[in-house]
């Protein structure tokens, strides 16, 4: 038994140290990732420092007027004050309303359409060159014309929102229709799957991120042209506030409006990031490509 012990020892001893452990080949790839998954809550604290910094210096060192650009302080009080009252609340709600109403109308009109154009080539062909007469005009250019046709409610304001938010939307959803594999369409007709097995299994999965690509331009959109309505044509709503707040010279009032006005459309578009990450988390635009 002790030559056995001592025999293993020597095995042991001759054999040298233990080859280290390999090393996982995945292991920086997932730290990357991990680093691209939180660098925008990293990275946007530190641009709005530099922002606000930058801001002050202005103001305080180089000396610009505060009517024209007002102190960072002053704008957060401003926007105190208007949050504390009750008459901004009515104006958010407002164009809100018809932001979400207009883009909602875009995205169902939109997908629609794109789906129909991207499907049926020749009717694409007949109706290209008044789609893009539409998409060339101004928009501003059909605000006063909205007032004569609906007034100044929410109705024009809706309307104009839904214009802006339809063309990216229905563009995105055309190439995306006709992005479709058409191999892929062919063996699932080869394996005898149904018109809706077909759509369901394979346009509908290629399709959704074309969609919610548009969708991510066409809320910024319909914001823009919310507000644009409001401004030029409008009675109510934040893009009114901006007008009033222009007349009466308080800048620090129209800062702090086109600070909810950054917040709203910042909410409003990871609200829609946030319902393509629930949708498609299998799509690269979501999970992210690893080279």
């Amino acid at each position: 038994m002790t030559d056995l012990v001592k025999s293993s020892e020597t095995t042991a001893a001759t054999a040298g140290p233990r080859p280290p452990a390999a090393k996982d080949p995945d292991a920086p790839v997932q730290d990357r990732d991990t680093l691209m998954k939180w660098l925008p809550f990293i990275s946007t604290p530190i641009l709005l420092v530099v922002l606000i910094g930058s801001w002050q210096f202005a103001v305080s060192v180089i000396g610009v007027s505060e009517f024209i650009l007002p102190a960072p302080l002053d704008v957060w009080r401003s926007l105190i004050d208007l949050l504390s009252g009750g008459a901004v609340w009515r104006d958010i709600w407002i164009t809100l309303y018809e932001v979400l109403v207009g883009f909602l109308f875009a995205l169902i009109v939109g997908t629609a359409v794109g789906a129909v154009l991207g499907r049926v080539i020749w009717l694409e062909r007949a109706v290209q060159p008044a789609l893009v007469a539409l998409q060339v005009v101004p928009k501003v250019a059909f605000i006063p014309i909205f007032v004569i046709w609906f007034g100044f409610g929410t109705t024009s304001k809706i309307i104009m929102a839904g214009i802006l938010a339809f063309f990216p939307i229905m563009l995105n959803v055309m190439l995306g229709v006709r992005s479709v594999d058409r191999g892929h369409r062919d063996v699932m007709r080869g394996l005898g799957a149904s018109k809706w097995a077909t759509f369901k299994s394979l346009e509908l999965p290629s399709t959704l991120p074309y969609i919610f690509a548009g969708a991510e331009v066409g809320i910024v959109f319909a914001v823009i042209g919310a507000i644009v309505g409001e401004y030029l044509g409008g009675s109510e709503g934040l893009g009114h506030l901006v007008v009033r707040s222009l007349n009466a010279l308080d800048a620090p009032q129209l800062f702090a409006v086109i600070v909810l006005l950054a917040l709203m459309g910042s909410l409003l578009y990871a609200a829609v990031t946030l319902t393509k990450r629930l949708m498609i988390p299998w799509h690269d635009s979501v999970a992210g490509v690893s080279p």
